[in-house]
């Protein structure tokens, strides 16, 4: 019976020693893992957004500016925006792209106090709207949202001509 007391005792302790082992493996990870966040830029993405007619294997973000400028261009442009200009004048939209590649329009994040801030912020949210899906960007092979911020010109009629 001594030899059966000893070998239970051997395997409490040899379980209470592998639980241990475990707890100490998971803190490890989870130190691992809170040094690796540490060690991520999240200020930039390992791929910008990727409309259908950029190449997906460029890392830049040239091919994404332009082409989310000429959608947004084309969208103002087909109708003249009634405000009220003196001289050449921008604002700098704010414009979300999600996880999923839906592109949405924010908010005038700066804008010249000669234009009227709340009128051009309802006139772009009803102009800025149906953007193509495209892909999203990418960190560390994860998609995730990003937020740009794009200056958008604007020209008094008038001036047109010149």
């Amino acid at each position: 019976m001594n030899k059966g007391c000893f070998v239970l005792m051997i395997l409490f302790l040899s379980v209470g020693v592998s639980c241990l082992s475990e707890e100490d493996k998971e803190e490890r990870a989870l130190d691992m893992a809170r040094k690796e966040m540490q060690n991520i830029d999240m200020d930039y993405v390992d791929r910008y957004p990727v409309f259908d007619d950029c190449d997906e294997m460029l890392t830049t973000s040239d091919c994404f500016y332009e082409t989310l400028c000429n959608v947004i261009d084309q969208k103002l442009r087909e109708d003249y925006i009634a405000i009220q200009l003196e001289q050449r004048d921008s604002v700098y939209a704010s414009i979300s792209v999600d996880n999923k590649g839906v592109i949405e329009y924010d908010s005038i994040f700066k804008c010249a106090r000669s234009i009227n801030k709340e009128r051009l912020d309802s006139i772009l949210k009803d102009r800025l709207t149906d953007f193509p899906i495209i892909k999203s960007a990418v960190k560390r092979s994860i998609p995730v949202s990003t937020t740009y911020r794009l200056p958008i010109v604007f020209i008094p009629v008038d001036s047109l001509g010149n």
